[in-house]
């Protein structure tokens, strides 16, 4: 990539995340972003169609930050070590924490763990495409990743990480073990839950 065009990115980027700090992103302007980044709107737009694109193609790159700093997981760890898995995803939440604070915040909450789910959901899907249509290990994927990252940003303050981020695991690890609940649910049948 060119110098001046790299360079540019980063002013873009750095304006954008501190107006982020002060504004939610439906409140920002392209004008107040070029002023603070110091370009003109026509270099903006040379890089992107609006603010939200802008936004966009940031939250990507973060999420793919997230996921890269990942060792390799396959669906057996999420199966075999739940714990393991939860406290690598929260080292690397605890690593972007100003970003996806910055970037994910307001409307767009939710959509940083959705977009970690549907990685990790794509990651582990490439050594058996077929492994995600039980429904069962889709609802076990969604609680871990989902409760996880809610239960860890609504109780950080209540006690260090490293308790809460055991507290997780062990949580997620037992959530594993609902599979064969369900499958002795199912094989029950309608009668079975008389």
């Amino acid at each position: 990539m060119d110098i001046r065009i790299e360079k540019t990115e980063k002013a873009i980027k750095a304006a954008f995340l501190e107006l982020r700090e002060q504004k939610p992103l439906e409140k920002l302007k392209v004008k107040e972003l070029c002023e603070k980044a110091q370009i003109n709107k026509s270099t903006f737009y040379a890089h992107y169609q609006d603010i939200y694109a802008l936004s966009q193609a940031m939250e990507q790159e973060l999420v793919r930050s997230v996921l890269g700093s990942l060792p390799p997981v396959s669906w057996q760890d999420l199966r075999e070590r739940p714990e393991w898995l939860t406290r690598q995803l929260f080292r690397a939440f605890q690593q972007n924490s100003r970003a996806v604070n910055l970037l994910f915040s307001g409307s767009r909450e939710g959509l940083f763990v959705n977009r970690i789910e549907s990685g990790l959901r794509e990651l582990t899907s490439r050594e058996d495409p077929d492994h995600w249509k039980d429904p069962v290990r889709s609802i076990v994927l969604s609680f871990c990743v989902q409760g996880s990252y809610y239960a860890f940003s609504n109780n950080i303050g209540q006690m260090d990480a490293e308790t809460l981020v055991e507290i997780l695991g062990a949580a997620s690890r037992a959530a594993q073990n609902i599979r064969p609940l369900a499958e002795a649910g199912a094989s029950a049948g309608p009668e079975g839950n008389a």
